[in-house]
């Protein structure tokens, strides 16, 4: 029979070990905790950056670039933290904008005498 000490001294080395074991499982939750938010986030600005691609092409803004650079690229200035400015900025331009925006560098050949006029070439 053991005694009461020997009991208590079997009971002490028994719990040193299991904290040791549910410690090094706390440590390894936490990374694991740690990796997933990190890729949560990740995957937050991947979704975040191909919105506003998508509504950067529908409003003809960036419709040179394909659609999965544009997300990559806006996915790299939301790292930066720059994607809300581009929202903003995104938000101030209307559907299609910039395709009616053109520059014409001709003398004389606008199609029309509004622009004829405005271009100081009427008369």
């Amino acid at each position: 029979m053991s005694t009461p000490r020997e009991k208590a001294a079997q009971l002490m080395a028994d719990a040193g070990q299991t904290l040791q074991k549910v410690a090094s499982e706390r440590d390894k939750l936490a990374e694991e905790n740690v990796e997933l938010r990190d890729k949560n986030a990740s995957l937050l600005r991947r979704m975040e950056a191909e919105k506003v691609a998508a509504e950067m092409h529908d409003k003809g803004v960036h419709t040179d670039v394909p659609y999965d650079l544009l997300a990559e690229q806006l996915e790299k200035e939301a790292e930066q933290g720059n994607l809300p400015v581009i929202q903003k900025a995104l938000h101030m331009t209307g559907p299609d904008m910039l395709k009616s925006a053109s520059l014409s560098d001709s003398s004389g050949a606008s199609s029309s005498e509004f622009e004829q006029f405005i271009l100081g070439n009427v008369g």
